[in-house]
């Protein structure tokens, strides 16, 4: 039995902003959960045009794995960067062959180690978002931010049932490695610091922690222009000051949020640390990123955490 409800695979907080985002264009959408299945409707919470809170109420279906049944047309893949491909296997017999496939996870990386495993007619579309999100329970999430999203092909059949279409108006753009990257820039800055340092986004503006913000966006800019470096073509015309730019503004305007991979650390979580500082650590020569690689150590040492803040703080 063919689904055309979109299958949204982890209800976090992205995954259950998402869901609320397909039911406002009044898509069927089923939510799968690893656990704490609920029972109500999905409760957004965020604030109207007059700056005051509210709450809207939709109408989404929350399974388990076990209650999967039939095959979807449209799976969108709202999980950390190192489950992804295991939760793409987790659905991929309950996901239509000519199906799309959409993700929505930081860093870079497993988007495309995900190809190898789609079923040969399915079209993959990474996405990116910076809008702020916050869990607040299994069916209750918090809009923090105002932001862009975007998906793009990665991997297309000709034969996909929806072709070069993205079905979500207004999010669909031709450039989406180079979007990829700049996302990747904009985490492997912010997210290490906050993590390492326990502060706040906005935090990574001010002392002591300023002088390695700049220092690790000098060092990304110049990667990105080294023949060596193999997305050099797709984002190598960027400058440091535009990089600084977008970054100070994302810190900005995400002032008072904790970054996940503070959160995940504050609460003794796996990280993406592999997908976002790994992704540099793996793709540079070792000369090219100290500071990315120094962020990689500290967050694979999380019990040495204030060793590894003096080695940074001294770097600079």
């Amino acid at each position: 039995m063919t689904k055309d409800a979109w299958l949204v695979v982890g209800n976090g907080a992205i995954g259950l902003l998402w869901a609320s985002k397909l039911r406002q264009l009044e898509q069927p959408v089923t939510v799968l959960c690893r656990s704490d299945v609920p029972n109500g409707m999905l409760t957004v919470e965020d604030l109207d045009e007059e700056g005051s809170q509210r709450q809207t109420q939709y109408d989404v279906e929350f399974i388990t794995k076990e209650q999967l049944e039939g095959k979807y047309t449209k799976v969108l893949l709202c999980t950390k960067a190192f489950d992804l491909v295991a939760a793409y296997l987790d659905v991929r017999k309950h996901t239509k062959k000519r199906g799309l496939i959409a993700t929505l996870c930081n860093g870079l990386g497993a988007q495309h180690a995900l190809i190898p495993h789609l079923k040969k007619q399915q079209n993959l579309w990474a996405g990116i978002t910076s809008e702020g999100a916050l869990k607040l329970d299994s069916d209750r999430v918090k809009k923090t931010g105002n932001g862009d999203s975007f998906f793009g092909l990665l991997n297309q059949s000709d034969t996909n049932l929806y072709g070069e279409l993205f079905p979500y108006p207004d999010v669909q753009c031709q450039n989406i490695e180079r979007r990829l990257i700049e996302k990747l820039a904009v985490n492997a800055v912010i997210n290490p610091l906050t993590a390492i340092f326990s502060i706040r986004n906005g935090q990574v503006l001010e002392a002591p922690v300023k002088p390695l913000f700049d220092a690790a966006i000098e060092e990304l800019a110049n990667v990105m222009k080294e023949d060596s470096f193999k997305f050099k073509t797709i984002v190598g015309d960027i400058t440091s000051d535009q990089l600084s730019m977008r970054i100070a503004n994302v810190a900005r305007l995400t002032a008072m949020n904790c970054s996940s991979m503070y959160e995940d650390v504050r609460h003794h979580r796996r990280t993406e640390n592999e997908y976002i500082s790994g992704f540099f650590h793996r793709e540079t020569p070792s000369t090219a990123t100290p500071l990315q690689d120094a962020f990689y150590t500290a967050l694979n040492d999380q019990e040495n955490l204030e060793e590894h803040k003096k080695k940074l703080l001294a770097m600079c």
